[in-house]
C-alpha cells in the first residue's frame, strides 16, 4: 500500500500519522507522484478527525523543510493572519530596525480584499521585492531591514494551501497552523510575533478561535526552534484610516514620521515594534519605540530601506494617486457606532485594490480613506469616506453605506489589542 492510501486509512478511522508517513506524502505531493484526488481524500480526512500536535507538529516541519531555507537567527519577523487596512509590517519593522533589531522577512502578496505587504511595497515607484539571496542577506546586515517576495519558500505549503482553498478544508486549525509556521520557519527568523487578527474583517471570527490559534502558531513555533508570542487584535473595525496599498504606505509614512494617525494603528504599531524588541532581548523596548519615533530614526530607516531596494528619489513623498476620487456622504446624524471591515475590505477590492483571483491586477492608487471612526461624531451629508479609484465606485459606496452603522449614542470604546499571550 502506497503511503498516501496507508494515510487516509489511518486518519478516516481517527488514527494517528506517523511522521514518516506524513513526510513521505508531503514530498509525494510537491513532486507530483501523489494525485490530487488523493491528497484531497486525505485533507478531508483531516479536516473532520483532526491532528494532534505532534501530526501537526511533523507537518510543519515537512512543508518547512520542502524547498530552500534561510536562518536569521539573530533576526526579528512578524506574521499577520491578514485583516483590512493591516499595515504593521510597514509601521513596526522600520521602528524594530531602527532600534537595533535587524529584520529579515520573507513576504507573499494578497488575495482578496487588499494587497499584501509585497503589494504595498510595490507601490513605492521603483520598489524591487526581488532580491538574489546574497544582496538579501548584505542588505540585512548593512540596512538593517530587507522584505522580498518568497520564492521556492515551502512549496509544499503553496500547493496544499491551493488543494484546501478548492476542496473545502481551509478551516482547519491543525492546517492553518502548519501552514503559518512551516513558511515562517523557512524564512529563519529566529524571534516572531504573530499577530492574530479577531472579528468581522478577520479569519478567525471569536476570541476563541483567536486564542486557539495564537497558542498553536506559538508552541509550533518554539518546537522548531523560533522564540515566540502573539497578539490577538482588533479586526472589526479596518486599522487606521487607509486601505489600499498606496494609501497605507502613505499612513505608515505619517506614523513614521511623527505624525498624527488613529489611534488603533498607533497603539498597535507601537506594541508590535516593543514586542519584537523585547523578543530580542531589549531592555527598555517602550522608550526605545518612542525614541525613534520622536527623533526621526524610524522613518530615516524606512528611507534608506526603500532606496536600497531601488525606490526611486522621493519616493515615499510621490506615491501614486487616482485620477478619480469622491466621497461618501454620512446618511444620518449621529456617532458612529460600528463600520464593518469586511464590508469596507470588499469596498476597496470593488475600486480595485485587492484581486479576487491570483492574475487579477491591482490599482496600487486605489482604495478606500475613512474620514470618521467608531466614536466620532457626524452630520448628515458629512464625508465619512473618501473612494479612490477608476471602477467600481457606485459598488464601493453602497458597500460603504452597508459598513457604516450612525446612532444617537457613542459606542463603549473598543481596544486594538484584546489580547496579550
Amino acid at each position: 500500500m502506497s503511503a498516501v492510501l496507508e494515510a487516509i486509512e489511518t486518519k478516516k478511522r481517527g488514527g494517528e500519522l506517523a511522521e514518516g508517513i506524513i513526510r513521505e506524502v508531503v514530498a509525494g505531493y510537491t513532486d507530483g507522484s501523489v494525485p490530487d484526488y488523493q491528497m484531497s481524500a486525505l485533507l478531508m480526512a483531516i479536516f473532520i478527525e483532526g491532528m494532534n500536535y505532534p501530526e501537526t507538529l511533523a507537518l510543519t516541519r515537512a512543508m518547512a523543510e520542502s524547498g530552500e531555507t534561510y536562518a536569521f537567527p539573530d533576526c526579528v519577523d512578524k506574521h499577520s493572519t491578514g485583516g483590512v487596512g493591516d499595515k504593521v509590517s510597514l509601521t513596526s519593522l522600520p521602528v524594530a530596525a531602527a532600534c537595533g533589531a535587524p529584520v529579515a522577512k520573507l513576504s507573499g502578496r494578497g488575495l482578496g480584499t487588499t494587497g499584501g505587504t509585497i503589494d504595498k511595497l510595490e507601490s513605492i515607484p521603483g520598489f524591487s521585492v526581488h532580491l538574489p539571496e546574497r544582496r538579501f542577506r548584505r542588505q540585512v546586515a548593512e540596512v538593517g531591514l530587507a522584505i522580498v517576495e518568497a520564492g521556492n519558500l515551502a512549496p509544499a505549503d503553496k500547493a496544499i494551501y491551493a488543494l484546501r482553498d478548492t476542496t473545502g478544508t481551509v478551516d482547519s486549525l491543525p492546517l492553518i497552523g502548519s501552514s503559518i509556521v512551516s513558511k515562517k520557519a523557512a524564512t529563519g527568523a529566529g524571534h516572531l510575533l504573530y499577530d492574530v487578527k479577531q472579528g468581522s474583517g478577520a479569519f478567525m471570527k471569536t476570541p476563541e478561535e483567536a486564542r486557539e490559534l495564537a497558542r498553536l502558531l506559538v508552541r509550533l513555533s518554539e518546537s522548531m526552534g523560533i522564540r515566540a508570542t502573539a497578539l490577538i487584535t482588533n479586526m472589526d473595525t479596518p486599522l487606521g484610516a487607509a486601505i489600499g496599498n498606496a494609501l497605507e504606505v502613505r499612513e505608515g509614512v505619517r506614523f513614521l514620521k511623527g505624525e498624527t494617525v488613529p489611534k488603533d494603528l498607533a497603539q498597535e504599531a507601537g506594541l508590535v515594534a516593543a514586542r519584537l524588541l523585547e523578543l530580542n532581548g531589549g531592555e527598555t523596548p517602550h522608550e526605545s519605540v518612542e525614541k525613534a519615533l520622536s527623533s526621526g530614526a524610524a522613518y530615516e530607516k524606512l528611507e534608506r530601506f526603500a532606496r536600497a531596494q531601488g525606490a526611486d528619489p522621493d519616493a515615499l513623498e510621490n506615491l501614486p494617486t487616482s485620477g478619480k476620487v469622491r466621497e461618501v456622504p454620512a446618511p444620518r446624524e449621529g456617532h458612529v457606532t460600528s463600520l464593518a471591515a469586511l464590508a469596507v475590505g470588499r469596498a476597496a477590492l470593488a475600486l480595485g485594490a485587492g484581486r479576487k483571483k491570483k492574475t487579477d491586477k491591482i490599482d496600487p492608487a486605489a482604495g478606500v480613506e475613512l474620514l470618521a471612526k467608531p466614536g466620532d461624531r457626524v452630520a448628515r451629508g458629512d464625508p465619512v469616506a473618501r473612494l479612490h479609484g477608476e471602477r467600481g465606485a457606485e459598488q464601493a459606496e453602497k458597500l460603504i453605506l452597508e459598513a457604516i452603522e450612525i446612532s444617537d449614542e457613542p459606542p463603549p470604546p473598543a481596544p486594538a489589542i484584546l489580547d496579550d499571550l
